[in-house]
């Protein structure tokens, strides 16, 4: 385990060209019409047409500007290294601002190999790193790019250096031959349980999954597309109402998109446990291998969607830095399964959390129900205020003008009112367990070593009652607490300043 000294692959040069060139084309596509008379120049005058329509003059700026920017990044990747040195991984810049940021191996909570398709095609990864910085906790830390060997091999000199200073000794994190493509294939004949989630349970978890008003507003829209063409035929729909059709149409295939974007996130979704760390492999796209240390995990949560809820089925993530932090990541480490299933799979993956049984949530405080009854009240005042006002200011028929407003303080009532259904906490000597959610039930596991600060909210009519309501903060998350007595929450703050850590 020497030090390494490195640079990036220069395809990362091109690959920040993409962004400058989107708005080139949005620039393009606005001046549509102007490029189509340059390019009519073109035909009738030659260059002398294209000079005078304006367009060599464009063309020789966007040319500047691109040479520009690939100079600027070609300096920067020159003068850019990467450094494994004794227990730090150093960045450093030698440009006319010189940059330097040292990394305590110790402090790395997590790191993840990815590729897209350019660089599946120009045979590199993209590692990124995160730490246990609160500053930092919603964002990537380090994002580099190595050729397929140099990746590998400067992950598997991380893992190795991470695993000496837990005291695990020199053992290697990662065998030589694996890398994301293929790191699970000789996973399962080295003895270790694998989960490997096949086409048929990608699809089950999609459809378990699913976001319902995405659905609502995917049916609203074709129902209401196929109503309207029915009724008016396709001509004049058409002719008449092509606009409206497009933004249904938009909304249609946005809310579609968001399903189909969860089956390829997670598509091929494999996970097993190595020593003290979870390995996760997903993706079709954009391939994603996430190493994650178990003792950098904050707390786990178990999730129920809205058709999951129906159907019995959970779902688990990890609340951890660097893992589903930054859009399109996922911190999934089982897909949806029955209760028994993901029973077992606690049992293979993280057996630390085994103490959080979901099943034995107590509901939140009876007075909890009541303390929300009150501050819907200023809901109910905020609708008659709203219906008044557009009966006296508007010309909206009156069922309409009152209507509008009560199914808006109806439907914020509802949420009121499942949200203490949903409500509810276990307390261990190890941790505590709680649940939340509107239609989505989520169970927040997590250990009182995690726990940074409980904050505690007294409303008046709680307080009469001896309850109260909070926030338990984490390293990255805020973890909402219900309604429970005060010698709970009394207990839940003794655990996390005593002895249990």
């Amino acid at each position: 385990m020497g030090d390494m000294k490195l640079r990036c692959h220069f395809s990362i040069i091109f690959e920040s060209l993409w962004q400058f060139w989107i708005v080139i084309f949005l620039m393009f596509f606005n001046q549509l019409d102007a490029i189509i008379d340059v390019i009519k120049s073109i035909g009738t005058g030659g260059l002398r047409g294209l000079i005078d329509a304006g367009g060599l003059w464009g063309l020789l700026g966007v040319t500047l500007l691109t040479a520009i920017i690939l100079t600027v990044q070609y300096l920067r990747w020159r003068k850019t290294w990467i450094i494994i040195e004794d227990n730090l991984v150093i960045i450093e810049r030698n440009t006319l601002r010189k940059y330097k940021n040292n990394i305590a191996i110790e402090n790395i909570s997590a790191v993840n190999m990815e590729r897209n398709l350019f660089e599946r095609i120009v045979g590199t990864y993209r590692i990124k790193m995160d730490t246990s910085s609160m500053t930092t906790a919603n964002e990537t830390d380090v994002s580099i790019v190595f050729r397929e060997d140099m990746a590998i091999e400067f992950r598997r000199t991380i893992l190795e250096r991470m695993s000496v200073l837990k005291g695990n000794g020199e053992k290697t994190s990662l065998a030589e031959e694996r890398q994301p493509d293929q790191v699970f294939e000789t996973t399962a004949e080295e003895g270790r349980t694998v989960f490997h989630y096949n086409t048929k349970d990608m699809l089950a978890h999609t459809f378990y999954s699913m976001p319902l008003f995405s659905l609502i507003i995917s049916l609203s829209g074709i129902a209401a597309s196929i109503w309207y063409i029915s009724n008016v035929g396709l001509s004049t729909f058409v002719q008449e109402t092509i606009g409206g059709f497009i933004a249904v149409a938009l909304l249609v295939i946005g809310s579609m998109y968001n399903v189909v974007k969860r089956f390829i996130t997670y598509y091929d979704f494999t996970v097993y446990r190595d020593g003290g760390d979870l390995h996760v492999r997903c993706g079709l796209i954009k391939l994603r291998s996430y190493t994650i240390p178990v003792d950098k995990i904050t707390a786990l949560e178990v999730e129920q969607p809205p058709f999951a809820r129906i159907f019995k089925r959970y779902s688990v993530k990890v609340v951890t830095v660097g893992i589903g932090d930054e859009d399109g990541e996922s911190s999934n480490i089982t897909m949806s399964l029955t209760k028994e299933k993901l029973k077992k799979q606690f049992e293979e993956l993280v057996p630390e959390y085994q103490w959080g049984d979901i099943e034995a949530i107590i509901p939140e405080e009876k007075g909890g129900a009541l303390v929300r009854l009150v501050q819907s009240i200023k809901w109910h005042i905020i609708t008659i205020g709203c219906a008044v006002a557009l009966v006296l200011t508007t010309e909206l028929n009156l069922w309409i003008a009152v209507g509008i407003p009560l199914f808006v303080d109806a439907y914020i009532n509802l949420l009121y009112f499942v949200s203490h259904k949903t409500a509810g906490y276990h307390i261990t000597d190890k941790g505590v367990v709680i649940s939340k959610g509107y239609f989505k039930k989520t169970y927040t596991i997590c250990t009182y070593k995690k726990m940074q600060i409980l904050t505690m909210e007294y409303h008046p009519l709680a307080r009469h009652l001896g309850i109260g309501s909070g926030s338990i903060n984490l390293l990255n998350d805020v973890k909402l607490v219900p309604y429970i007595n005060k010698e709970v929450a009394f207990k839940i703050s003794d655990n996390i300043i005593g002895g249990t850590k």
